[in-house]
């Protein structure tokens, strides 16, 4: 059980867990009639002390209305807790795992994509890529609110002097393992040439297949094979009556029966370009006609009408045991 002897808030119920199931994320009260906060524990115990350092200095560091930022950070016994805005539509992939199975409706994908461009536009001028652009890693509230979390896997880009790349990293840590499925080719390739900002935006691409289809691409094959898919330039779609056969398993019957605008399935190309020199810089991408069909008086309650929000009365109680292991499902990945 989690104790939290912090004056400023009281946990009030479960919401979920993520980091590789190291962490826990409850609802909380500000205490004082402040309203409702997310608060996330991560032991000390389960991660190294530079991935905690690095993810602090990020999240007090960056500011941005599409990031996500933490207000109280705070140490107790080995635990580390971060107290962040609550969102009450939780995690896209929270709401996939929950309301929407085959995928999203487009227009919510559109709000959700001008989001994250704005987000990634902002990283980028500062020469950081996000490198864990996903589903889990992306918060949603009723209020038409979209952040993007998982700072944690931030790194800035530097010069490269041999290769005479101005933009360019060559990290590959452990924590980014995974991750594999939303990497770009040329982060997976782990060669001289490294990777850039563009890299994100090819993780943004997968992320949509991942909103639009329900799942992401190349899950169902193992990581030796969808390294060799990416690396020879396979590139995932979106699945609907325009790209499925007419013959097709009871599981894609859902998908079959819808149809995506050409906007979309232009904009899916451009992000998945296996090469990035073939795709979009962030900036161009906001000027795409699919981002510009946004309607701004729609909200997500209206985009996303099946999706129940969070709140007091129906979030997990909080108590005492955590549940098995069986029932948790990690759909904050943060």
């Amino acid at each position: 059980m989690v104790k939290v002897m912090s004056k400023d808030i009281q946990i009030v119920g479960v919401i979920g867990h993520g980091y590789l199931e190291c962490s826990e994320i409850y609802l909380a009260k500000r205490k004082g009639g402040k309203g409702l906060c997310s608060v996330r524990v991560l032991s000390v115990e389960n991660v190294d002390y530079e991935s905690i350092e690095k993810e602090i200095r990020f999240l007090k560091w960056l500011s941005h209305p599409n990031i996500l930022s933490s207000d109280l950070i705070f140490v107790e016994d080995v635990n580390i807790f971060f107290v962040s805005p609550f969102y009450n539509l939780c995690s896209v992939l929270h709401i996939m795992q929950k309301y929407y199975p085959y995928g999203l409706p487009e227009k919510a994908i559109v709000r959700i994509t001008k989001g994250l461009l704005l987000a990634l536009q902002y990283l980028h001028e500062q020469k950081i890529t996000h490198r864990a652009v996903r589903c889990g890693h992306v918060l949603l509230s009723s209020n038409n609110e979209v952040k993007l979390c998982g700072l944690r896997h931030c790194v800035y880009v530097n010069p490269n002097e041999l290769t005479g790349v101005s933009e360019c990293c060559h990290d590959f840590d452990e924590s980014m393992i995974n991750n594999l499925l939303w990497l770009a080719p040329e982060v997976l390739k782990q060669d001289l040439h490294g990777y850039g900002l563009l890299s994100d935006v090819y993780s943004l691409g997968i992320t949509l297949c991942e909103m639009a289809n329900g799942f992401p691409p190349f899950s169902d094959m193992d990581r030796l094979q969808m390294l060799y898919e990416k690396c020879k330039g396979t590139t995932p779609r979106l699945l609907d009556c325009t790209t499925l056969p007419d013959s097709c398993d009871d599981p894609v019957i859902e998908q079959k029966k819808r149809r995506f605008t050409d906007a979309f399935h232009n904009f899916v190309d451009i992000c998945l370009k296996p090469s990035p020199d073939g795709r979009w810089p962030v900036h161009r991408l906001l000027s795409h006609h699919f981002v510009r069909s946004l309607k701004k008086s729609r909200s997500f309650t209206h985009l996303l009408p099946l999706a129940v929000p969070i709140t007091e009365k129906n979030v997990e109680p909080y108590v005492a045991e955590p549940p098995a292991d069986h029932d948790r499902m990690d759909d904050w990945v943060f």
